[in-house]
């Protein structure tokens, strides 16, 4: 079975969006939760080593899938139109690397995202999915994000992505979502 990419409703240009359209997302993101988890088991499944992996919200799950996802990352070279795009955005110039994770990557990371912000749900009730609108300067605005942690709030997503673009870069393995979970679930409540 091949992999099916996620589809989300809108480009996820979050700062251009308007609120109504941050509103769908979000209600779209967690409505779509169960299946992107379902799609996500039978790809991890599929795959040479791992096909008892089970998505079962044990944090013990997160090392082979961490593994997992490790395995997965692949990029690809930016083209001048995308880096003259990027640059062009920039304030202060800044070296641009000419490398971008794929864009079954970044849905796979998406999907790890997604299970490690169940996971922490599950596994601690005084946690919720909730998304902040208040100012645009606010790195994950308009983006599902996790609260509960006192004053800190979670993107599982955008962490599942960081930890892409660290496996590319030679600088992080997967054995960093287990990490990050023990560290935010440590913070329940704080």
């Amino acid at each position: 079975m091949a992999y099916q990419l996620i589809n989300p409703p809108c480009p996820l240009n979050f700062v251009g969006l308007s609120k109504q359209d941050l509103k769908k997302y979000n209600e779209w993101f967690i409505a779509e939760l169960p299946a992107r988890v379902a799609i996500l088991e039978s790809c991890v499944k599929a795959s040479v080593g791992y096909e008892r992996w089970i998505a079962d919200f044990d944090p013990a799950s997160l090392v082979s899938l961490g593994d997992w996802f490790a395995s997965q990352v692949k990029t690809r070279e930016r083209t001048q139109s995308d880096l003259g795009a990027i640059e062009a955005r920039l304030t202060f110039p800044i070296d641009v690397s000419h490398e971008e994770l794929t864009d079954e990557t970044v849905s796979k990371a998406i999907d790890v995202g997604m299970y490690l912000g169940m996971l922490l749900l599950k596994n601690h009730r005084s946690l919720r999915w909730d998304f902040k609108t208040e100012s645009k300067r606010f790195a994950d605005y308009g983006q599902p994000v996790i609260v509960g942690f006192g004053a800190a709030v979670l993107n599982p997503v955008r962490i599942a992505v960081t930890l892409a673009y660290g496996v590319a870069a030679g600088t992080q393995t997967g054995s960093r979502l287990g990490q990050v979970y023990k560290f935010w679930a440590e913070k329940v409540g704080g």
